[in-house]
């Protein structure tokens, strides 16, 4: 009888060589079947992100505007953050005032850093000046917003503001092949 239990402690249980070999193979088919899958999704993220942030911050310089009557401007920020400059891929900042040099550091209201993965090209002025009454007349114009990355087919999206300062997202996606 002590033979028998024995021998039922010693049985080997596990995997064979080839049973390891042909899972690790279906895993790495896997894996490079959904891996431009991730790559998409996160260069939509990185653009969708990019978004956000552009009509945050005119939606705040806008309701800065009005509630403290005066000219609010939004502009990319130089290395300093005392001048405007033309870059949108650089941080952007919401200046009290129509300035787009010798900005000092009270006359800016917030600054939103930049976002990684995307590029951001705007028509139009470099920057926009909302008046008292949030209206950004005669700056109306386009964001193009598409991802670095141009391995992967994502295209991008475009934010428009309008006459009256209001930011809204196209409906329609950009081609970000040709930018």
């Amino acid at each position: 009888m002590q033979d028998i239990q024995m021998s039922c402690r010693h049985s080997w249980q596990g995997f064979t060589l080839i049973e390891l070999l042909v899972t690790l193979a279906l895993m790495g088919i896997l894996a490079a079947w959904g891996l431009p899958s991730f790559q998409g999704l996160g260069e939509r993220s990185a653009v969708t992100s990019e978004v956000n942030r552009l009509q945050t911050a005119l939606t705040l310089a806008r309701n800065t505007a009005i509630t403290q009557r005066s000219e609010v401007t939004v502009c990319p920020a130089n290395d300093a953050r005392s001048a405007c400059t033309s870059n949108w891929n650089n941080p952007v900042m919401v200046v009290i005032g129509d300035k787009t040099s010798g900005i000092d550091g009270s006359e800016v209201v917030r600054v939103f850093p930049p976002t990684s993965g995307v590029n951001v090209t705007k028509s139009g002025h470099n920057r926009i000046k909302y008046s008292a009454i949030g209206h950004a007349t005669g700056f109306n114009s386009t964001y193009s917003i598409c991802p670095t990355n141009e391995q992967t087919s994502t295209s991008g999206k475009s934010l428009v503001v309008s006459n009256l300062g209001r930011a809204r997202v196209a409906e329609d996606p950009i081609s970000c092949s040709d930018q």
